[in-house]
């Protein structure tokens, strides 16, 4: 049996997420779309101000997927909260690993006050 995990993503995940972005951007026959360079990316995410949070989930240690998101405030709406990706492995697509990705999400939101998700 697989070992299933979904952890907060860490810096050394970055070369394996953009892999991931870049596989997805092959799917949707757009590579050229993917100008982010791995410094840049691990930059926006692990640097001294952070844009964006991911959580991962691994197969038996392996990252295999991610949700990534950001925050934005709005002067009329407040504090919103987006998804910019959920992006998995084509083995491992299923409402399984996406329940997995809710039920991590949501403890981790329940503190802030969003306005909107």
């Amino acid at each position: 049996m697989e070992n299933i995990s979904i952890r907060r993503a860490v810096r050394e995940d970055c070369p394996r997420l953009l892999e991931l972005i870049r596989e997805l951007a092959e799917y949707e026959r757009a590579p050229q779309e993917v100008t982010v360079t791995l410094d840049h990316f691990t930059e926006s995410g692990f640097g001294a101000q952070p844009v964006w949070w991911a959580f991962v989930v691994t197969v038996d240690g392996q990252v295999e997927g991610f949700a990534l998101w950001y925050i934005r405030y709005s002067t009329w709406k407040g504090q919103r909260l987006y998804l910019e990706d959920l992006i998995v492995t084509q083995g491992m697509r299923g409402p399984l690993v996406f329940r997995q990705f809710a039920d991590q999400l949501e403890p981790s939101f329940a503190h802030r006050l969003f306005l909107r998700l």
